[in-house]
């Protein structure tokens, strides 16, 4: 009889194995963990009692509202940012960072900042840690900057801007996948962006802080300016930065995230093709029967996550309408569950040990552990907008201090594309990468002492 009730878990449980596993050797792939997934779902076929209602589920939640809602954001997204790298917000940064003549011992502190705009704007951590590592970070070697302290900036700003940005990969699957528990509604991605706000921004403030005193310590002083080329400065790219900020009012003033994103990407088309930044053909360019250009490649580098999300969705709509999902929240609830305190710690335990196993890529964690994070949360009647919160802060941590993570092995590799003459180890980021822990510390707290649990 236990056998027969853990079936279901099978599929799920070989798909999370495989993505531990080729998280902890280096190679993860999103084409491969759909193929798995899929391999997941077969295998489960064989071993469904009923092959007609096991396939009914699996279409059911494949194309749910969640895995919809998801999918299209992701696809809009990424055309978003595309534009806004093609405007050369980087460069803009640069440039900024150059005329305000900033030395050592603040540099580590506007790589955070510059890092975190950065994030927000794009909404991807994975593109942040690319661009910085071959701008900002050479440039604050120049200045006598710590390597590590200056990887450890880029880290936490790309973390901080993946925890809020209303259009990153976390707050599109936190916000989709935490639905109320008496109407057929997810939590709106304006409202849990508000909603954390708070928690965030005592962090920012907080790492702010120990940046400026670690950087003050290391540069012993020094006042040089960001030494620069010319053509890697491109004032002009700052302009990008205008969309972030409308499509981030939007959002807090409750408009619909999707109406949201068409207008920032309307403004930074006019922005980029106004201020010269970019032609139209780089866009999008059809040529000989040949289609290319950044929105093309946006859409097809979103399409293997959003395929992705929607087997991985598929998978845990087996163990919810099996039964196994109330089973397992069953025995937490006798163990360990006893209170919305407790309920919070166990999820806050959950999601840092999605993001300890699963750390090559945390928005796969994200996908995995969201299930639970629902249905623990509705049994226990915590608010969509506080467990996204809990979900969609405590993943942006560990993913982006561990070694073998894949945020840590991008910045590696981008520092040494990046010719700067500076090496850093994985392990060197690990105490560096400050918002992570600060964040972690915040989101405990609050766990304990149930600030701001109860929302209206």
């Amino acid at each position: 009889m236990r056998n027969h009730t853990l079936r279901p878990l099978v599929p799920f449980t070989l798909f999370v194995a495989s993505a531990i596993g080729l998280s902890f050797v280096g190679a993860v792939d999103m084409n491969l963990l759909v193929a798995i997934g899929i391999v997941a779902i077969l295998i489960g076929a064989l071993l469904a009692e009923n092959a007609e209602k096991y396939w009914s589920t699996i279409f059911e939640f494949f194309g749910s509202r969640t895995a919809v809602n998801a999918t299209l954001l992701w696809l809009i997204v990424g055309i978003y940012g595309a534009i806004l790298k093609e405007g050369h917000i980087v460069e803009g940064l640069v440039w900024a960072a150059h005329e305000l003549n900033i030395g050592a011992a603040a540099f580590t502190v506007v790589v955070f900042l510059f890092s975190s705009l950065f994030a927000i704007s794009t909404g991807s951590g994975f593109g942040t840690i690319s661009a910085m590592s071959i701008t900002l970070f050479p440039a604050g070697i120049l200045l006598g900057g710590n390597p590590a302290l200056l990887g450890g900036a880029i880290l936490s700003g790309a973390a901080l801007g993946d925890s809020i940005a209303p259009i990153s990969d976390t707050a599109v699957i936190a916000a989709s996948t935490q639905a109320y528990q008496n109407r057929e509604m997810v939590a709106d991605i304006g409202g849990t962006v508000r909603n954390r706000l708070l928690f965030v921004g005592i962090a920012m403030v907080v790492t702010l802080i120990l940046f400026t005193g670690l950087g003050i310590l290391e540069s012993g002083g020094s006042a040089s300016g960001v030494t620069h080329h010319d053509n890697v400065l491109q004032p002009h790219g700052l302009a990008m930065l205008l969309p972030t900020l409308l499509v981030v009012l939007l959002s807090f003033h409750r408009i619909n995230i999707f109406i949201s994103l068409f207008a920032g990407i309307l403004s930074a088309t006019f922005i980029g093709w106004a201020f010269h930044l970019f032609d139209i053909s780089l866009l999008l360019q059809i040529e000989q029967g040949k289609v290319s250009g950044a929105v093309v490649d946006a859409i097809a580098g979103m399409s293997n996550i959003c395929i992705l999300l929607m087997v991985v969705v598929s998978l845990s709509g087996i163990i919810i309408r099996s039964g196994c999902m109330d089973n397992i929240i069953g025995k937490l609830n006798t163990r360990i569950i006893h209170s919305k305190r407790s309920a919070e710690l166990t999820i806050f335990s959950l999601v840092s040990l999605a993001g300890i196993l699963i750390a090559a890529v945390n928005t796969i964690a994200n996908i995995c552990i969201a299930p639970f994070v629902n249905s623990i949360g509705q049994q226990h009647g915590l608010h969509p907008y506080r467990r996204t919160t809990l979900l969609a802060t405590i993943i942006c941590t560990f993913p982006f201090i561990l070694p073998y993570g894949g945020c840590v092995l991008l910045l590696q590799k981008g520092v040494e594309a990046s010719a700067c003459g500076a090496n850093i180890q994985v392990s060197d980021v690990f105490l560096t990468a400050l918002y992570p822990w600060v964040l972690f510390v915040v989101m405990l707290i609050a766990c304990l002492t149930g600030y701001k649990r109860t929302i209206p």
